[in-house]
């Protein structure tokens, strides 16, 4: 029976910390954020895809998001090179199975004009750093039978 016991706190103990990781980098997300950069490293050249089945690269540079930590909610405003200025809303969490990893991953869904629980797809990006003033996701996507890392670089305001 002691051992059960340790076993069960032991479990307790584990899954309550990566909750209390996950939510101190939902803390340092919050607030407002422009992305600065889309880089794609380890390629030659320059892609303009769609990111996140939204929009091509170039409009989303310069794009500002906002980020709310104590409801996971966000918006972000594409206004980038010859782009419709569109706000998309978001939802988001931070991944408690790999918030303890060098990469935590971020998951999110575009929720513009409709509930959460409705939006069927969502996309994960891996935090590679995460500083006071500067953020940087790198996401995997298929091009061209490829895989490529797309990194986005953000600023805070």
């Amino acid at each position: 029976m002691k051992y059960i016991t340790i076993i069960a706190l032991s479990l307790l103990l584990t899954s309550c910390g990566s909750a209390y990781l996950a939510n101190k980098v939902e803390r340092q997300l919050k607030g407002d954020w422009v992305l600065e950069e889309v880089s794609f490293p380890n390629s030659s050249g320059f892609f303009d895809t769609a990111i996140f089945n939204l929009a091509e690269v170039t409009c989303f540079e310069n794009s500002q998001w906002s980020f709310v930590s104590n409801n996971a909610t966000g918006d972000f405003i594409l206004d980038g090179n010859a782009c419709d200025k569109q706000e998309q809303n978001f939802v988001w969490y931070i991944d408690k199975q790999t918030v303890e990893s060098s990469t935590p991953e971020m998951l999110f869904k575009i929720t513009t004009n409709q509930k959460a629980k409705a939006v069927d797809e969502g996309s994960r990006v891996s935090i590679k750093s995460l500083l006071e003033d500067q953020m940087v996701w790198q996401q995997k996507v298929t091009l061209e039978n490829k895989e490529v890392i797309i990194e986005m670089t953000f600023v805070k305001q």
